[in-house]
């Protein structure tokens, strides 16, 4: 169900021609598995929290993901991260076991690393479960 949130994120993400002419096809859920170059993009679940009735039926969850861009040019960085917004905030989405019914941007940050800007943005979405 909406363990599978990720199948959202990565289908809004490789969406926009536009992100895509800058990140090519370096989007990766959690991990990057092996070296990369920059800039390139990581996405994750932290949290997932079920939506139940008072009558303990499961209705969906609240899903919180966060999303990590890196560069080693900080404006770049920044304008990844803008459309990165962009293409996840306040979009909806409906696949086979959930739908996407409202996401919004939580926060964000921006940190230097090891030569790298890392611009982080957390979201929430709210799932319904569609089966």
């Amino acid at each position: 169900m909406s363990l599978s949130i990720g199948t959202h994120i990565y289908e809004r993400l490789t969406s926009s021609s536009e992100l895509k002419r800058i990140v090519r096809d370096k989007i990766f859920p959690v991990s990057t598995l092996r070296a990369t170059t920059f800039p390139f993009i990581i996405y994750k679940r932290n949290a997932l929290t079920p939506n139940s009735t008072k009558d303990r039926y499961s209705i969906g969850d609240n899903v919180e993901v966060e999303i990590v861009i890196a560069d080693c040019n900080y404006s770049r960085s920044v304008i990844i991260a803008e459309y990165v917004r962009d293409l996840i905030d306040k979009k909806t989405g409906s696949y086979k076991r959930f739908s996407v019914m409202d996401a919004n941007l939580i926060s964000t940050d921006e940190a230097f690393s090891e030569d790298t800007f890392i611009q982080r943005l957390v979201f929430s979405f709210e799932t319904e479960t569609n089966i």
